[in-house]
């Protein structure tokens, strides 16, 4: 493992222990909890007119150690956060989640308000 694999493995402890909170993950009607920490991701893309639509999505990272379920998240997931659902969804361009930073260690699930 390399030193920035090592650094990332690091990050994803420490979120873990102390920015993350107590989140419900629902897949196929089986909830699970887990710890996420939240964060958020701009993107931006042009339609077919040349207009370019923005768009903040609330991103929950994950430890992959935390995963609890055997498949990877998927659209129209959903987490519950206190009292607020947010669907699991792609956004144009981007995979509706993916490693983030170095090594796989930390997941970057992206979400919007339901």
């Amino acid at each position: 493992m390399g030193m920035l694999e090592t650094g990332t493995a690091h990050l994803a402890e420490s979120m873990t222990k102390h920015t993350a909170v107590d989140v419900v993950y629902i897949k196929r009607k089986i909830q699970k909890p887990i710890k996420a920490t939240r964060g958020q991701s701009p993107f931006e893309a042009s339609d077919t007119d040349g207009i370019i639509h923005r768009t903040i999505t609330r991103d929950y990272l994950v430890a992959t150690t935390e995963w609890p379920f055997d498949s990877d998240p998927e659209d129209d997931d959903r987490i519950v956060d206190g009292d607020k659902t947010f669907i699991v969804r792609s956004v144009p361009g981007e995979p509706v989640w993916r490693f983030s930073g170095n090594g796989d260690h930390l997941m970057r699930i992206h979400t919007k308000q339901q």
